[in-house]
């Protein structure tokens, strides 16, 4: 069995040439209970991913590291965080791009799919399905792997 044989078609993207602001990316997060939206460029190649930890991340104060916060008795508000995240959510898409995406062709093999997703590393836990000219053409979670065998 290969990607194109467990991948979602349907795909929700943003495009980079577009105008897009975080916020609206942020209400597209909201409405469709995904946790990240594929990134294409004008010819429909995957260039990134917006999620929304990436939005929060930009969010934060520049001094939050995990290591730091839990030294810290205290650290910022939730309020400040809200604070940034107005100002975070009237930017460009283009701030909050995670540019590593994890990618693989129609025919690669789903055991190797398999093995990515167990081992992904970062904000993803998607594989993007691009076709022989790397337009992005589905992509696979742990759960279109799972749920496969029970139909």
């Amino acid at each position: 069995m290969f990607a194109e044989n467990v991948m979602s078609s349907e795909v929700l993207v943003l495009k980079l040439d577009t105008d897009v602001r975080v916020k609206d990316a942020a209400v597209l997060l909201e409405e469709s209970g995904l946790h990240e939206l594929p990134v294409v460029d004008q010819n429909g190649k995957p260039v990134g991913l917006v999620s929304a930890r990436s939005i929060l991340h930009l969010a934060l104060p520049k001094y939050a590291t995990d290591n730091l916060l839990s030294l810290m008795k205290s650290g910022p508000d939730i309020a400040s965080i809200y604070e940034n995240l107005d100002e975070v959510f009237e930017s460009s898409i283009h701030t909050v791009i995670d540019r590593e995406v994890n990618v693989v062709n129609l025919n690669a093999p789903t055991i190797a799919v398999a093995a990515m997703l167990v081992n992904l590393k970062g904000d993803s836990r998607n594989i993007l399905v691009v076709n022989d000219v790397g337009k992005l053409v589905g992509i696979i979670t742990a759960r279109d792997l799972i749920c496969r065998q029970l139909k």
